[in-house]
């Protein structure tokens, strides 16, 4: 299990209206991605999915990103009912977030393992 992240202050909205998820397409905003667990501010932080990290993108539907935000979509969903870091009015829980992209807290997203993302 990964590291317990450190735990900071919550930050901005972004939308993710219109935002589907189509990995067999090539979006420019994306950037490359990486496989990584996303956690949410409890005490420990608690895993709540596993996704894909866009490192190279700076916004989300022509909103700018935060400084200490990141883009990531959701994969695999492990707490439906765990809330979002950045809540748009579409969404507010990570059981809403398949095929999104959502703005994440940088310092709650942890890399993962090839094997480590396909285990369940």
């Amino acid at each position: 299990m990964p590291p317990d992240p450190e735990v900071g202050p919550s930050a901005a909205r972004v939308s993710t209206k219109e935002s589907y998820v189509d990995p067999s397409e090539n979006d420019p905003d994306t950037g490359d991605s990486e496989k990584c667990g996303l956690y949410v501010k409890e005490n420990p932080p608690h895993l709540v999915a596993l996704g894909r990290l866009y490192e190279g993108s700076t916004t989300i539907h022509n909103i700018p990103l935060h400084h200490d935000q990141v883009k990531v979509d959701f994969g695999e969903v492990r707490d439906v009912d765990a809330p979002i870091l950045v809540p748009t009015q579409e969404v507010q829980l990570v059981g809403q977030t398949l095929n999104t992209f959502v703005a994440w807290l940088t310092h709650l997203v942890k890399r993962l393992l090839e094997q480590v993302f396909h285990c369940h």
